[in-house]
């Protein structure tokens, strides 16, 4: 069955916060005449739709598929196909059973990040001039050239490998946003860093190769890239390294930049980020991350692998509020997530749900910091993640500032760890967490 719902928009999509998702998911399993769909994830997603599937539930006759409080269908089966979303925007979905006359406790959530879209505006090639007019007949020779010159609805399509920093200072808006994407079919690079400032809202960065080493002014090398501090960008489907030298992905800032509000990171290969040497990479400068989310509202970090990171695969530090970081894969970074606070912040609200957490080879899977351990954070939650083989165990414990609820733990097998591709084996643990279609579990 399919069906076409209204378009939703990622700031109406993000405004339940992550705490209170947590909220909406946390009734009990008792209290139900029906037990909850205890597994459900997207099966396939494309730019205007996805197929979603979730476990059956015994006795169940029917299930509604929810956004929010609204059913937008009503199944028999255990998956639906849907139509007419919006390229590049967030939605979030829950499922309930019903048989008629009893429901069940809502699923988990159903994260669902469309893909960029393809039809291109505006083209920039390695070959190319900027004295063209940006047209696949005349494409303009660097990334800048077509930033400084986007309008809201551009889609800008990259062919070749370039080698600059570019700063994006102006973006699109909620019905049109602006897009830098690799030109369907071909492989496209930035080897530079890359910056989208403040006042950069509705920014889409998609499946682009990007090796953030800075290549201009004093501090060449040594930036974090992708920086993001303009709001509602959305980072879909690249690979971002840099070559073992600083940390990767920083979102927002208490510095002055600016706090970013309604960040997508999905379908990303976030990996060997930051300097490390010793036994096992062991020796790090503690601040080298994949992903550093420094200040930010209502981030959803869905779907990425986060792997080989000198330190966290993600910090949450000072100041990262309400977050819903679900169905990664972070495996074999410095330590896996933190909750933690300083400077007078403390990071509340977030939810760390059904990723999997494994083989960090410092310390624990998760953990948490509070430079004032009287003032911790508020409502963060790491709820039915999959931990495993981490060198000082799984979780950092008594948690303070957080609460672990019904985690579990594996060993995972994957089909060819050296090879980078982390396809589960059968019989693998934490395998149910890893069905997402748009997981890049196998390199592109």
């Amino acid at each position: 069955m399919s069906f076409r719902p209204s378009s939703c928009s990622l700031r109406i999509a993000a405004c339940l916060g992550a705490l209170a998702l947590l909220c909406a998911m946390a009734g009990s399993a008792a209290a139900a005449s029906l037990s909850r769909p205890s597994a459900a994830w997207a099966e396939r997603v494309t730019v205007g739709g996805a197929v979603l599937a979730w476990s059956p539930v015994p006795g169940a006759t029917r299930y509604e598929l929810r956004r929010g409080t609204e059913v937008v269908a009503s199944v028999a089966s255990t998956g639906v196909i849907l139509r007419g979303l919006a390229p590049s925007s967030y939605y979030q979905y829950t499922v309930v059973a019903t048989d008629g006359a009893r429901r069940s406790v809502a699923s988990d959530p159903i994260p669902v990040t469309t893909l960029a879209p393809t039809a291109c505006t505006r083209y920039v090639s390695s070959t190319g001039s900027d004295d063209g007019d940006g047209s696949a007949d005349a494409p303009w020779r660097t990334v800048r050239r077509l930033v400084d010159a986007w309008e809201p609805g551009t889609v800008g399509c990259l062919d070749g490998g370039f080698v600059e920093d570019v700063t994006i200072r102006q973006g699109g808006t909620a019905d049109a946003p602006v897009v830098l994407r690799a030109r369907p079919g071909v492989n496209a690079a930035i080897r530079g860093r890359l910056w989208i400032s403040s006042g950069a809202d509705h920014v889409v960065v998609a499946g682009l190769r990007l090796d953030g080493r800075a290549n201009t002014g004093a501090a060449r090398a040594t930036l974090p890239s992708p920086t993001v501090n303009g709001d509602a960008a959305m980072l879909i489907g690249n690979d971002i390294s840099n070559a073992r030298t600083h940390v990767c992905v920083v979102l927002g800032s208490i510095r002055g930049y600016g706090t970013t509000s309604d960040t997508v990171l999905a379908y990303n290969r976030i990996h060997d980020c930051g300097r490390r040497s010793g036994t096992a990479g062991r020796i790090t400068n503690n601040n080298h991350h994949g992903v550093y989310v420094e200040s930010s509202e209502r981030l959803r970090i869905v779907d990425n692998v986060i792997y080989d990171n000198a330190d966290r695969g993600i910090q949450l530090y000072p100041n990262a509020q309400r977050s819903l970081i679900q169905g990664n894969l972070i495996e074999r970074n410095g330590e896996g997530v933190i909750f933690s606070g300083a400077e007078g912040y403390s990071s509340g609200g977030n939810v760390v749900l059904a990723n999997v957490i494994a083989n960090s080879r410092i310390r624990s899977n998760i953990e948490h910091y509070w430079e004032r351990p009287s003032r911790p954070g508020r409502g963060n939650v790491a709820a039915r993640n999959c931990l495993g083989g981490a060198h000082d165990g799984n979780m950092s414990l008594p948690a303070l500032g957080w609460v672990p609820r019904g985690n579990t733990t594996g060993v995972l097998v994957y089909r060819n760890r050296p090879g980078r591709d982390f396809t589960p084996l059968a019989g693998s643990g934490c395998r149910a967490l890893l069905r997402t279609g748009a997981l890049p579990l196998v390199p592109r």
